[in-house]
């Protein structure tokens, strides 16, 4: 078996193993002489303390032996998700079959299910789950959204989100190593998608000429502007959703353009977002 890219290591802080078994022990202790102790899974939600410690780094080799908690933990994710006003059945769907904490690194393993962006290394993070889901709403709201682009790749879980949401997916990362992260995370839960993502790395910016057109594409980078290039790669009827910074040093804004005609792009200014900026060129190291 091919091992993945080399993700730093942290040693379990001894105040974890700690509060978990102070929360064994006051587990025990609640349950009376005269009623037959249960063996059925616990809670995850009196777990969640124990996972939000801000002092929390590793403790995976103990939650990956407990399944039912990571499963709980997605569910309340999309629920959350849900609460923030997804309603795209298919983008909900995705999320709660998609293992998320395969996507981040070991030191963030327990807040994989957060609605929480996370740094996954090279000034880089694995967006918020109600932003993407966010996005891909608005990429899915208009008919026949079959092949897609995305711009960004990073660790590969809008990929993947994508790849369960519609027939094809392109996306392209400019910087190797994350480019080399994606691609083996994506093969990690190539038994839950319907198909594999397209991947290349490359400048982002550039887009993906020889599969264009496409009916959406998705930026996961703010720049000033959204480069003319990616807007001519879409479809006439095609839809860009991108995080922009309207002006230098301003706030972002989701932006949604639909290409209306040849030569004609209609633009909404929708709600204020934060992304990492949109750079050109690649990066190999």
């Amino acid at each position: 078996m091919s091992k993945g890219p080399k993700k730093n290591s942290y040693e379990p802080l001894s105040e974890v193993q700690r509060a978990w078994l102070r929360s064994q022990e006051q587990a025990r202790q609640k349950v009376k002489p005269s009623i037959v102790q249960s063996f059925a899974p616990v809670a995850p939600q009196s777990l969640y303390p124990i996972m939000q410690e801000n002092t929390l780094r590793n403790t995976s080799s103990d939650w990956r032996e407990r399944p039912e908690v990571l499963l709980k933990a997605r569910a309340l994710m999309v629920d959350t998700v849900r609460q923030k006003g997804v309603d795209d059945t298919a983008v909900l769907n995705a999320m709660r079959r998609l293992p998320r904490h395969v996507f981040v690194d070991d030191a963030f393993y327990l807040r994989a299910y957060d609605d929480d962006a996370l740094p996954i290394g090279h000034g880089q993070t694995i967006s918020q789950p109600s932003t993407v889901a966010r996005m891909l709403m608005l990429l899915r709201a208009h008919a026949d959204c079959h092949k897609v682009l995305e711009i960004g790749t990073g660790c590969g879980y809008q990929a993947a989100v994508l790849a369960l949401c519609v027939e094809q997916v392109y996306s392209i990362e400019r910087i190797a190593p994350l480019y080399e992260l994606a691609s083996f995370n994506l093969n990690q839960v190539r038994g839950v998608l319907p198909h594999m993502p397209n991947l290349r790395f490359s400048d982002g910016m550039l887009g993906w000429a020889e599969a264009a057109p496409f009916d959406g594409i998705i930026l996961a980078a703010a720049g000033l502007t959204v480069p003319q290039t990616l807007l001519e790669q879409l479809r006439v009827g095609g839809v860009l959703i991108a995080p922009v910074a309207l002006e230098a040093h301003s706030q972002q804004h989701l932006v949604r353009i639909t290409r209306t005609s040849e030569k004609e792009w209609q633009r909404e200014i929708l709600e204020t977002v934060r992304f990492v900026p949109l750079v050109k060129g690649v990066l190999h190291k």
